[in-house]
Order: C-alpha cells, then structure tokens, then sequence
C-alpha cells in the first residue's frame, strides 16, 4: 500500500519539491472558500480541476460557495446580472423579484453557513480562490471564523500580483503566488504526513514571529496533465445554469487556453509573462498555453454524458489564439458534437472562412473585446492597435454571416474624457450587436494601467477594487468625475441604438432616473421585443430540471 501511493505520488508531474507521503500519512481535508458575486455565476475550472488533482492524490475536498448569498455590506454590489440588465448591456431574462429562478433561494447568512461547513467538514486548510473583488468579502468570513483556530491559504490572481498587500492582513496564514496546481500537492502531503514544511514554491508562509517566508515560483502547469475529468460536482447542480442572451442555459466552460500573447494595459495576462519571466527560467515553456485538442474532446464528451451539458462556452481569453493547423483540429472535433458554444476572441482574429467553419459546428454567440473607438488613445493607453477601418470591416463579416455577437466596451480609463469616450459610442453605432457591454475601467493590481492610475495621482496604491466592472469607477481624476463616468455608463446602449436626434433626451436621461427608466422600456421593446414572451418559455424549460 504504501509503495505504490509513493509511486503514484512520484509520478505526479504536479509535485516541484515531491513531498512524498509516508506510510501513515493521512489524507488531508481541504475546503475550498469561492467568495463569488451574486449573479457571476459560471463554474471556474481552475477550482473544479485543482479540486480532481487532489482527490486523485488521495485527499478529501469540499466547497464552500457564496455564488446565492446575498450580502448587507457595502462592499458587495447586487447581483451583476441585474446590473447589466437594467444597464441594457444583457437582455432582462424576467422582471420578477431578486429571487431569481437560476438562483438558489437562500435567506441565510453566509458566514454562519460557513461556519457549520468548517464545523461539520473539519478541514485542516480553507483554500480561498478569489479575486480583487472578492477578496474583502473572503476576509470578513474568514475573520469571523478564526476563532476555529483552521489555517488559511489565498490563491488567484489577486493574491499573485498583490502577495504583499494580502499578508498585510493578520489572519492570512499563507499565499500562492502563480498557479495552484504544483504547490497544493506539496502543500496537502505535507499536511498529510503532519510536516511543516515552508519551502514549497509559489507558497509564501506567515511563521510564529509574524515574519513572511517567501518562495521561489515554479514553471508554469503543463495544462495538459491536468485531469480530462474535473470536479464539477464540487459546486453542485445548480450552478450549471446561466442567462445568457434572454435565455437560461445549461452551461458548462471548457479551457482551452490558459494565459494570453496580447498585451493589454487593462488586463492580467501581459503580468503573469512578466512574473514567470523568460528565457532559461521558462526552458521553452510559456505562460501561454493551450490544451491539446483530444483532451478538449474528452472533457465535453464528459460534461454530455454525464451532466447532461447543452451549451459550451470556452474559457479562453482569446479563442481563435490557435494555429491554423490547431483550428482545423478543433472544426474535425467539434463537427461530431455540435452543441451550441459561446467564446470570445480578438477583432483581429476575425477570418470569414474559419467563422463559417465555427458557425457550421454550433458557434452560437461570439463576444468581441473593442474596448475604446478612439485609434490614438487605443493604441497609447489601451494598447490595441488595430484601426477602426479594420474592425468595421471585421464585424461587417460576422454579421454578413448571421452569427450573433455582443461588443465589449470600457469607460473611464485614467485621462479619458466624456468626449474620448463617446468616440467608442460612434464605433459601436457602425454594428449591429445583440448586447453591448459597457464595463466601468477597474485598475486592478497586476495591470499596467493600475501602476500608470497611481503615478498620475488616480489611485491610492492600497486601495483594493472591491466592486466589479459592473460597480463605480474609483479613479479620481479631474477631467472626468467618477459619478458621470457611471451615468454614461447606465445609458451608454441608449446613445447607440437611437437615433442621434434623440441623444439630448438621453443625456437628460443620465440624470433623470423616470425619464431612464421610460427609454430602459422603450428599448426592450423596440430591440428586444421577443424578450419577455419567449424568455418565459425558455426559463419555464429550464426550470424543470432545476428544481
């Protein structure tokens, strides 16, 4: 017996340090703490797949998950979805009460549920998988349990690109900087064989004198060892569904990229190259990476048969990141599974002949990252280049091919202004989109335009962004006050979809809560007039296997 766990252990390409259990070592229990918002309700395969990676070396895993609770603090928006949907960025799935069908309907409190989990589950770790949103709302839960005496890790891009920041908080025992996968092995079998270990790559430990002993970070994951089969039933069955495009899918993601080439100044990818650095230290590995296509396979075929999938959407930051020989790869596999997927890529990715190809095997919805309409301050603070000649040109094909697609938009970038900003309204008005999204800049830590936000005086480098894209701006800049960013923000589909004649009435509208809500109806009804009869359909569907 305990020769061949050592085996399988050594085998692991997981392990860095190879901590190998010992023969009386006992499986650790780790309770995995996702302290989502309301309404974000997608499964993350980051925890569904560590989650595997640990119950195949033998170890028990749980999941707390804070996806149904409301929160009465003020660090906690309302449900996102609702947000977008009275922003006219998502069609409005029903106008009921905040007791959503897709949501499980719970009035508890979600730090006393957590506490009976910790009570019942008895860890011996609370994994706590957030971002910079959520991580204020994982403190208070954790704060409010200390007193179980259980030791604590903080993982996700938060606490890999602000490890300082997050230790500076007393009752954090412990931070993964990088990926999870190679350094919660190590980390659960020292656990496992009563150890304490603290030269576990990518882990930094608070010690007894209160001092932080960091450690090195370790190659990037090969994604493809991560298991075919993932742990998706740690989050239960509810989670499968999501409202998209005024219908409630049966949804399950898929990764098959992890990391991104591009180089956007809003984003975390550029960073995480940055932090794994390159040449020697990478041996021809880069952070980038994509799952080879038969495993792809293997993991939908997974979710079809057992879970009853109906809708794929494909966890890449930018889908069409493939080799033209990997593209033809995916149309072979996917033209024997056809199910309905969302993904979404680049402009510039935008070829007439593989969108056909992608149309043919079930694309159902593509979404386009745009983000600003104004080519000088794209390409110098946004950095996208690419010219709105070209973009015009690009959707003018997924349109010309009937393939529905929603544009990705930001406002309050530092030094932006009202005028900048209503040259992204303009690019938009050249489209004919089913959803235009308009997110709110967050300088999230990690990012260029966090370090470029607090050199100008923006941004406090401190402060934690605690609401999402779908929250108020925290830049404070002179030229552009964050309240008028936000009532842009609420009628940016507004200035788009009407006619320029009645753009005073909408401006009167960014103020005059009636009057918004009046053009909010007259919108739904004018674009979205099947909304509300169809969606009842749909959601009555759906619900059948819900509840």
């Amino acid at each position: 017996m305990a020769n061949n766990m050592e085996l399988l252990v050594e085998n692991n390409p997981f392990l860095t340090k190879k901590i190998i259990r010992k023969a009386d070592s006992k499986d650790a229990r780790i309770l995995f703490l996702y302290p989502n918002e309301r309404g974000m309700s997608t499964i993350p395969p980051s925890i569904a797949g560590l989650s595997q990676i640990l119950k195949n070396e033998g170890h028990t895993t749980g999941l707390f998950d804070t996806t149904f609770y409301k929160f009465d603090d003020e660090i906690t928006v309302e449900d996102s979805d609702k947000i977008k949907a009275n922003s006219l960025e998502n069609r409005p799935v029903l106008d009921r009460d905040d007791d959503d069908l897709h949501f499980k309907k719970t009035t508890n409190s979600a730090v006393e549920d957590f506490r009976k989990s910790l009570v019942d589950f008895k860890p011996d770790l609370i994994a706590v998988s957030c971002t910079e949103t959520t991580f204020l709302r994982a403190i208070r839960m954790i704060d409010a349990t200390r007193d179980l005496g259980i030791k604590n890790i903080f993982g996700g891009v938060f606490p890999t690109f602000a490890p300082d920041l997050v230790m500076s908080y007393p009752n954090v025992d412990m931070v993964c900087v990088g990926e999870g996968e190679n350094a919660m092995v190590d980390l659960a079998n020292s656990i496992g064989n009563q150890e304490k270990q603290f030269d576990i790559t990518n882990i930094w430990f608070r010690m007894e004198d209160n001092t932080i002993h960091k450690n090195s970070i370790s190659r990037p994951v090969n994604i493809d060892e991560i298991p075919e089969i993932t742990d998706i039933e740690l989050f239960g069955e509810e989670r499968f569904y999501r409202p998209m495009g005024g219908k409630i899918r049966r949804l399950l993601p898929v990764e098959t990229h992890r990391g991104c080439p591009y180089t956007c100044s809003f984003c975390n990818s550029p960073g995480q190259n940055r932090l794994y650095g390159d040449g020697d230290f990478l041996k021809g590995m880069s952070f980038f990476r994509k799952k080879r296509m038969d495993l792809v396979k293997s993991e939908i075929e997974n979710h079809m048969k057992k879970y009853n999938v109906e809708y794929i959407y494909f966890w890449a930051d930018t889908f069409l990141a493939w080799s033209d020989q990997e593209f033809d790869q995916f149309i072979k596999m996917y033209s024997n599974i056809k199910l309905p997927f969302w993904c979404q890529t680049r402009i510039e990715t935008v070829d007439e002949e593989k969108f056909r190809r992608m149309k043919d095997v079930g694309l159902d919805r593509v979404t386009f990252g745009l983000e600003h309409g104004n080519e000088k301050f794209r390409a110098e603070v946004v950095k996208r280049e690419y010219t709105n000649e070209d973009a015009i040109k690009k959707i003018k094909i997924v349109e010309k091919l009937g393939i529905t697609f929603s544009i990705n938009n930001i406002i309050g970038f530092p030094d932006e202004t009202r005028e900048l900003a209503f040259d992204t309204i303009e690019l938009n008005r050249q489209f004919n989109s089913d959803n235009t999204s308009c997110s709110v800049l967050v300088p999230f830590h990690g990012t260029e335009l966090h370090e470029y936000a607090v050199k100008k005086g923006y941004l406090d480098p401190n402060i934690i962004c605690s609401v999402s894209n779908s929250g108020a701006s925290i830049l404070n800049m002179p030229q552009w006050h964050k309240d008028d960013i936000m009532r842009l923000r609420d009628v940016f589909a507004m200035y788009i979809k009407f006619p320029k004649k009645r753009w005073p009435e909408i401006e009167r509208a960014e103020t005059d809560l009636e009057l918004r809500e009046n053009l909010r109806q007259e919108f739904i009804k004018t674009f979205w007039s099947n909304s509300q009869a169809k969606i009842e359909d749909d959601i009555a569907e759906a619900a059948k296997g819900l509840f």
